[in-house]
């Protein structure tokens, strides 16, 4: 209990230091980039879970205006109908599907009918996450913690069911691209513990919700040693969004505290630009992302626990027991 007491208290004070030290970043030092795009991307599909709200409404809506066909996934298809209204110019290219992270199942009909359409899916983009601060540990309902479930191995189950379909779509010139929002709380990475991911032993949800966004970034760095390694093209490339003013990022503040970082956060719209930017950037196509995710629209380190191979390769592999994988991308 007293171990557990001193490793929430640790956690918090780092969340809150490091939210700190980006937010001084974002605003003064290293200013937003909006990604400039010289040709639209007609003809491109990007899948993209919780495109409904926040930043992935922004990069939603940018991706419409860049003229891509957008599949959506969400819990409440009618919300994303009602925040989509204004785009009804582009309505013919949304598709909105529901899908549930916090069900495996749900996440598998999900790919289905993503399957069903029979469209070449170019950008898949796992977004969709939650962040929850206060409160006990809680579980999704195949029994992982909710935040390594949700954010995560949902997430990993969705890239092995829809690994053929963006083979496929891919080419030399055109190399389909697998993209997951992670968070700068990746860099809690060094805390985990990679036999107790469910934090059945100690439990801190500021720990939680690191340990759900190192994964995102060391599975995007370990699936694309391992497609590179099959001579396949597919870009993989995790990304931090910013420090964004969000549902999710302020569930658990005040109105007062909200009001005030109404004018000190990026907007949804800002935070989007990233996954843009991962998703269709042409500058990626050929770049080396060993050791590398995207801060701002550039690339940056992701330190050395997450850029171990050996960390990778573990996390790869209790993620296939989890979910029971045997051969991951395989029909």
């Amino acid at each position: 209990m007293l171990w557990s007491l001193i490793m929430s208290i640790k956690c918090k004070l780092w969340i809150f230091y490091i939210g700190t030290v980006y937010l001084i970043k974002e605003q003064i030092l290293d200013r937003h980039r909006t990604p400039k795009f010289s040709k639209d991307m007609s003809g491109k599909t990007v899948v993209i879970t919780g495109g409904s709200k926040g930043i992935g409404l922004g990069a939603v809506k940018h991706f419409l205006k860049l003229n891509c066909k957008v599949i959506i996934g969400c819990r409440d298809v009618a919300h994303a109908w009602k925040a989509l209204s204004e785009e009804e110019s582009s309505r013919e290219r949304i598709t909105v599907i529901h899908l549930d992270l916090m069900s495996l199942e749900s996440v598998k009909d999900f790919a289905q009918s993503i399957i069903n359409l029979k469209t070449p899916i170019n950008v898949l983009v796992n977004n969709a996450g939650i962040m929850k601060l206060d409160g006990g540990r809680m579980e999704t309902r195949d029994g992982f913690e909710r935040h390594f479930g949700t954010n995560y191995l949902s997430h990993f189950l969705l890239v092995h069911l829809l690994l053929p379909c963006l083979e496929e779509a891919s080419t030399a010139e055109s190399p389909s691209r697998i993209v997951s929002v992670s968070s700068v709380a990746q860099q809690l990475g060094p805390w985990t513990d990679p036999d107790d991911l469910n934090l059945e032993n100690l439990y801190c949800p500021e720990l939680a919700y690191g340990n759900s966004k190192v994964a995102q970034v060391m599975f995007m760095q370990y699936l694309q040693s391992r497609l590179a390694s099959q001579q396949s093209n597919i870009k993989c490339v995790a990304l931090h969004p910013g420090v964004v003013y969000t549902d999710l990022a302020l569930a658990d503040w005040s109105e007062y505290a909200k009001v005030t970082l109404q004018y000190m956060l990026k907007s949804g719209s800002q935070g989007g630009d990233t996954l843009v930017y991962a998703a269709l950037s042409p500058e990626l196509q050929s770049a080396d992302l060993t050791g590398l995710y995207l801060e701002n629209s550039q690339l940056v380190s992701i330190g050395s626990y997450s850029s171990s191979i050996e960390n990778q390769h573990k996390l790869w592999e209790k993620s296939c027991q989890m979910i029971k994988i045997k051969n991951f991308g395989e029909k």
